[in-house]
């Protein structure tokens, strides 16, 4: 799957649809340290995503440094790896909670405990903004808004996963 839509007026991209074997390929990564792992979720994009993306720099969404250091890694920077870019680690997350274990309300507030370290590092680059999984989307609007400001050349969104659009069923 390679799903196109946008966040905004920021382009985005999906690779896969969030679904109980990437939720476990996922875990086997972050909650098993499976480091070796990581270079398998962009593989198969790879011919697609090089050229799309030459020229960028990643900028990974943020996860807690207490988290990392538990896990010994940061997961979206292992992943960003088989792209050969340079990562430029310009956003932290302040709040140590796994957002997996949170509401989807209190996942909307995610924002607030995210800030940009240091904005000159991006300004005139083209900015790639690289996240594991898009669910409420909350984390990425927040990012963005963020590395707006730093006055990026442009900026593109590659999500490894995103969960599925949900309708509502409508009766009579």
């Amino acid at each position: 799957m390679l799903l196109r839509f946008k966040v905004g007026d920021v382009k985005a991209m999906a690779l896969y649809e969030y679904s109980e074997a990437f939720r476990s390929a996922l875990y086997q990564l972050k909650g098993c340290g499976d480091i070796e792992l990581a270079k398998s979720f962009l593989s198969y994009f790879l011919p697609i995503l090089k050229p799309t993306f030459h020229g960028y720099v990643i900028v990974p969404a943020p996860s807690s440094k207490s988290h990392d250091e538990q896990r010994g890694f940061n997961q979206v920077v292992e992943i960003a790896k088989p792209l050969g870019l340079t990562v430029i680690n310009v956003l932290a997350k302040d709040e140590a909670e796994k957002q997996s274990s949170l509401s989807r309300e209190r996942r909307l507030e995610v924002g607030k405990h995210i800030r940009l370290l240091d904005g000159s590092a991006i300004a005139g680059r083209k900015v790639l903004l690289l996240d594991d999984v898009y669910t409420t989307g909350s984390t990425i609007k927040a990012c963005i808004r963020l590395l707006q400001g730093a006055k990026p050349k442009r900026l593109r969104v590659l999500v490894v996963a995103k969960t599925p659009i949900k309708t509502r069923e409508i009766t009579d």
